[in-house]
């Protein structure tokens, strides 16, 4: 099996109203993302989301033509390029859904399945004021 193809379908959520992340001192006014699909000859396509992937036509190369069940050379090449500032780990999960796939296995199965349940979290990402419920000003 050989990836044929890597596409991306960048996506903009606009937020209205903004959101005042706790973390960061200007609202945010929309949310980017990218959908990856790794594409192999055999039909199968992979799907993976995450950060904007900007720049990655300058690693693509690293990738097609390659067998996309050969994770550990896809992770170190993913690797090598955030070292130089990227930031491409949504491939890395389209290429785990395209292994999961070809096995027929879910991937947190193939990662041992050891956790049945897991803690909830939840978190506004808001800083707000016990009173109002209004992000403080």
């Amino acid at each position: 099996m050989k990836i044929t193809d890597i596409t991306l379908d960048r996506l903009r959520l606009e937020l209205d109203p903004p959101f005042h992340a706790a973390w960061d001192p200007e609202p945010r006014r929309h949310f980017d993302a990218t959908v990856v699909r790794v594409h192999t000859d055999e039909g199968i396509t992979g799907i993976g989301s995450g950060d904007l992937m900007d720049g990655f036509d300058t690693y693509k190369h690293l990738f097609v033509g390659e067998d996309p069940l050969d994770i550990t050379r896809h992770v170190k090449a993913i690797e090598t390029a955030n070292f130089h500032g990227a930031s491409y780990w949504p491939l890395e999960a389209a290429l785990w859904d395209v292994i999961g796939k070809v096995h027929g296995r879910p991937v947190a199965e193939l990662f041992g399945n050891t956790v049945k349940k897991l803690p909830a979290y939840a978190s506004s990402g808001e800083l707000k004021s016990p009173r109002s419920g209004s992000p403080p000003r």
